[in-house]
């Protein structure tokens, strides 16, 4: 291969988030072509992978990562690739292993959250204690909600590919934990991991990338316009009428 993508999804997807990328490179390897290896994550908690018993906030969910490479003995000429919350644990993998680094890539994601403005809506009210757990964990309200974000509309059989691995409310458990993760005020525990990154994408020198939905309720435009006020070498690829779920 002639490089590595790492692929990191956010909440409440896993893996299957990347399957055409994943099936792509296998058809320019059969075909002998230059293909580049894809590994796609899920991260713990979420997917098919291990339910522990530890809440994971963000500096974990990095170092999770960052074990991961270790174990696969990842070398240089790697492009990072994260989607929502997938987006923040990439980024802070590739500030830490800037040795590796090719070039990062996003989808709707952020990296900041300026004091003056609220989180989005629909997040603030996922996050109020008798919501909380009814939402994200007892019924598959966040992922079914998440999905419908889709422009356009995601095909039944995809949605049911989303939901595979979230059957039952205890396999639900990672998707309450990112949520409550949501560093909402300088004391949340996840914050200081959440500005180290936001404020070290400013020393980052590797090609950029951001591939965007401008209909998402979620990640909008105002945290597009910070990315690039930190990476100024941001190329960014606008996919007019789509969602979240580019």
């Amino acid at each position: 291969p002639v490089g590595t993508i790492l692929c990191v999804h956010g909440n409440p997807t896993w893996s299957y988030l990347w399957r055409h990328l994943l099936a792509s490179s296998l058809e320019q390897a059969r075909a002998g072509g230059a293909a580049w290896r894809v590994i796609a994550v899920d991260q713990l908690d979420m997917g098919f992978s291990e339910r522990t018993e530890e809440p994971r906030g963000l500096p974990q969910r990095v170092a999770d990562l960052g074990r991961l490479t270790d174990e696969l003995g990842l070398t240089g000429r790697v492009v990072t690739l994260g989607h929502d919350w997938g987006g923040v644990v990439s980024l802070g993998w590739a500030l830490d292993h800037a040795d590796l680094l090719a070039g990062v890539a996003v989808l709707n994601t952020a990296v900041h959250q300026p004091p003056s403005h609220p989180i989005p809506a629909p997040l603030r009210l996922t996050l109020q204690g008798p919501v909380l757990g009814p939402a994200t964990q007892a019924t598959t309200g966040f992922l079914t909600t998440t999905l419908a974000l889709a422009r356009p509309a995601l095909r039944a059989p995809v949605r049911d590919g989303y939901h595979a691995p979230y059957r039952t409310a205890d396999r639900r458990r990672g998707i309450r934990g990112f949520v409550a993760d949501i560093p909402v005020d300088s004391a949340h525990p996840s914050r200081p991991e959440l500005d180290r990154i936001a404020e070290g994408l400013r020393d980052l020198e590797v090609p950029a990338l951001a591939l965007w939905g401008p209909r998402d309720p979620i990640f909008s435009d105002r945290y597009l316009d910070d990315l690039a006020d930190r990476l100024p070498q941001l190329d960014v690829h606008r996919f007019e009428g789509a969602g979240h779920m580019i």
